[in-house]
C-alpha cells in the first residue's frame, strides 16, 4: 500500500516507463499500433532515474518527492509522471516511479495545387531514440525572387548525463537569417542551490509594417548577443530568495533600407513613406553590461487538470513571486552605450484545482546617461481566471496588455496577431505600439474516441484595441471583437498540448477583417504568460526574462 514519506530510508527505486498509448488502447485500431511501435521509442528509465531528488539510502521526504514529480512533468517529451512510495515491510519504503510519454514523432508539411506541390516540411523527433533529445529539420519553399530557407534545432534536456539543457538551432530564412546557442542549469526547483546559463545568438531580420492604405513594407535589422551568468539560492524552498550576476552584450543595428517584400521579391517602396530614416530613428546599440540578478519567492505548487491544456495534467503557482534585473554598462568592459537596464517581472496567483486566478507583468527599459532619457521601454501582462466545476467544462477569461516606447529596434504590434491578437483579424490593416485583448472561452469535453485522444469543443469570443503610440503608421483600432467556435484535441490522451482548429468570425467592422480558419498545436502549461513574438523581439536578448523562468 501507499504510504508518505516521513522520513523512512529509501531502499530501492523502480522507474516505468511508458509509451505514448499502452497496448490495451492502440490494440482497437491496428494501423495505430502498428505506427506508433515503428515511429516512438519509449523514454530511457535512466533518464527519468537523473531528474529524481531521492536515490536509494536517502531518507524519504514529501517535499523531494513531490518536486520530484514535478520536474518530471516539466520534461516536454512526457505526459505525466507519478512518483509513489511504498513500504517495503522492513521499515523503509520503495519508491516506484510511473511516467507516460508524449507521441515524439515531428511532421510538419504545407502544400498547395500547384508547382512545386510542397510548399514547406519539417521532421524530426521530440525525444530521439528515448534519450531526451530534440532534433527536427526543417525546409520552405522560396518561390520567386527569394531563396529557399532551411534550419535545424537540436536540444538535449540531459547534456552529459546531468540536468543540464544545451539547445543549437540555426535557420537560413527566405530573407534574414538566425542561429542560436545555449547552455544552461535550469533552476528547476526551490531545493537547488544554484542554476546558471550561458548563451550567444545573432539574426540578420527585418519585420513588415502593416499600412492602413498600402501594401505592407519591411524594415531589416541585425542583432548580436551573448550572456554568461548565474544565480544562487538563500532561504528555505518555498520562501527563498535568488542572487546572482551575469556579463552580458548586445548589438543591434537598422539598415537606413525600406522596401516590399511583393509575391515576386523585394521590390521599392513607393508607397506612403515613413516619415523618418531608420538607420537615425533606430539608434545603433552597442552593450557591455555588468548585472544583477534579484528575485524574491513565495510559492507553492498545486497540480491541476483542464486549465490550459483539454485534459492534461499542470502545475501552477500559488503565491507571489518578484525578479529583477539591473545592468550598468561599461566603456571598461567595452560598452559604447553609457547606460543603466532594469527589467522587473511580477507573478501572483491564488485558488484551488477548481477555481484559480493569477496575474504577472513584466516591465524593462534602458535610461541613457548621453541624453538623459528612457528608451527601449517594453512592457507586457497578462491576467487569467479559470473554472472547472467539473471533468466536462471548463471556462477560462483573460486580459492580454503589451506595448513599448522608443524601442531600439522597429517594432509594431498588430491588432490580428496569430499568438497575441483578436481572432479573426489576422490581415486587418490595424496596428500601434500597444495593445489589449481580452479573452472569453467555455470548453466542454467530449470524451476519448477510441482512446485515441481526448477531444473537446469551444466558444470564444475576443475583444481588443490597438493604440498608435509612437510606432510606425500607428492608428487607434478602435474596439474591435470577434466571436468563434473550435474543435479541440489531445494526443495522447491527458497530452498537455492542445490541438485546435478555430472558426474565428469578425462581429465588427475593420478593413481587412474577415472570416478566418486557424490551425494549431500548443503546449501552454509550462510558462503562465508566454509572450507573442511581436512582443519579445523588442527585448533585450541576451538577459533572462526571469530568474525564475532560466532559460
Amino acid at each position: 500500500m501507499p504510504v508518505r514519506c516521513a522520513g523512512q530510508r529509501v531502499t530501492d527505486v523502480v522507474v516505468l516507463t511508458q509509451p505514448p498509448y499502452t497496448n490495451s488502447l492502440i490494440g482497437r485500431v491496428a494501423f495505430v499500433e502498428r505506427t506508433v511501435r515503428k515511429l516512438h521509442a519509449t523514454t530511457r528509465p535512466e533518464l527519468v532515474d537523473r531528474f529524481l531528488l531521492l536515490h536509494p539510502g536517502d531518507r524519504c521526504d514529501e517535499l523531494r518527492r513531490a518536486e520530484s514529480e514535478r520536474i518530471l512533468r516539466a520534461q516536454p517529451y512526457l505526459v505525466d509522471a507519478r512518483v509513489t512510495s511504498f513500504d517495503d515491510g522492513h521499515g523503509g519504503v520503495r519508491l516506484e516511479v510511473e511516467t507516460r510519454d508524449e507521441f515524439s514523432a515531428i511532421v510538419d508539411a504545407a502544400a498547395r495545387a500547384e508547382m512545386p506541390i510542397v510548399t514547406h516540411l519539417r521532421v524530426g523527433e521530440a525525444n530521439l531514440a528515448g534519450s531526451g533529445l530534440y532534433a527536427s529539420a526543417d525546409w520552405k519553399d522560396g518561390g520567386t525572387g527569394y531563396r529557399d530557407g532551411f534550419g535545424g534545432r537540436l536540444t538535449n534536456y540531459q547534456f552529459l548525463g546531468r540536468p543540464f539543457q544545451l539547445t543549437v538551432q540555426g535557420a537560413r530564412e527566405g530573407v534574414g537569417d538566425n542561429w542560436w546557442g545555449d547552455l544552461t542549469h535550469p533552476f528547476y526547483t526551490d531545493l537547488q542551490r544554484i542554476a546558471w546559463r550561458a548563451s550567444v545568438g545573432g539574426r540578420n531580420d527585418f519585420i513588415e509594417l502593416v499600412r492602413p492604405r498600402d501594401d505592407d513594407n519591411a524594415l531589416f535589422y541585425r542583432r548580436a548577443y551573448a550572456s554568461l551568468g548565474a544565480v544562487l539560492r538563500i532561504g528555505a524552498p518555498g520562501r527563498l530568495s535568488l542572487f546572482g550576476g551575469s556579463l552580458s552584450t548586445e548589438r543591434a543595428e537598422t539598415e537606413d533600407r525600406v522596401a516590399v517584400l511583393s509575391d515576386s521579391g523585394e521590390v521599392p517602396d513607393l508607397g506612403e513613406p515613413l516619415g523618418f530614416s531608420p538607420a537615425e530613428h533606430y539608434k545603433r546599440q552597442h552593450a557591455v553590461r555588468l548585472n544583477s540578478l534579484w528575485g524574491i519567492r513565495n510559492v507553492r505548487f498545486l497540480g491541476a487538470t483542464g486549465f490550459d491544456a483539454l485534459t492534461g495534467r499542470q502545475d501552477v503557482r500559488r503565491g507571489f513571486q518578484l525578479s529583477t534585473v539591473v545592468g550598468r554598462g561599461l566603456a571598461a568592459l567595452g560598452s559604447r552605450d553609457d547606460d543603466v537596464f532594469t527589467s522587473v517581472d511580477m507573478y501572483a496567483g491564488l485558488g484551488t484545482a477548481r477555481a484559480f486566478a493569477a496575474g504577472e507583468v513584466r516591465a524593462e527599459g534602458r535610461h541613457d546617461y548621453d541624453t538623459g532619457r528612457w528608451d527601449g521601454i517594453v512592457v507586457s501582462g497578462r491576467a487569467a481566471w479559470y473554472l472547472v466545476p467539473d471533468a466536462w467544462w471548463r471556462t477560462q477569461a483573460s486580459v492580454e496588455v503589451g506595448a513599448a516606447r522608443a524601442p531600439r529596434v522597429p517594432f509594431q504590434l498588430t491588432l490580428g496577431a496569430l499568438d497575441g491578437g483578436v481572432r479573426g483579424f489576422r490581415a486587418a490593416s490595424a496596428a500601434g505600439a500597444a495593445r489589449a485583448v481580452a479573452r472569453l472561452e467555455q470548453r466542454r469535453v467530449l470524451g476519448t474516441p477510441l482512446g485515441l485522444g481526448d477531444m473537446g469543443v469551444a466558444a470564444f469570443a475576443d475583444v481588443g484595441r490597438t493604440l498608435a503610440g509612437s510606432a510606425p503608421y500607428g492608428v487607434d483600432s478602435g474596439t474591435q471583437a470577434s466571436v468563434g467556435v473550435g474543435v479541440l484535441g489531445a494526443f495522447p490522451p491527458r497530452s498537455r498540448r492542445l490541438w485546435r482548429i478555430d472558426l474565428a468570425f469578425p462581429v465588427t467592422h475593420s478593413p481587412g477583417a474577415k472570416f478566418d480558419v486557424i490551425v494549431s498545436n500548443r503546449d501552454l502549461t509550462r510558462l503562465f504568460w508566454r509572450e507573442p513574438r511581436d512582443i519579445q523581439r523588442a527585448r533585450e536578448q541576451a538577459v533572462p526574462a526571469s530568474v525564475f523562468t532560466w532559460p
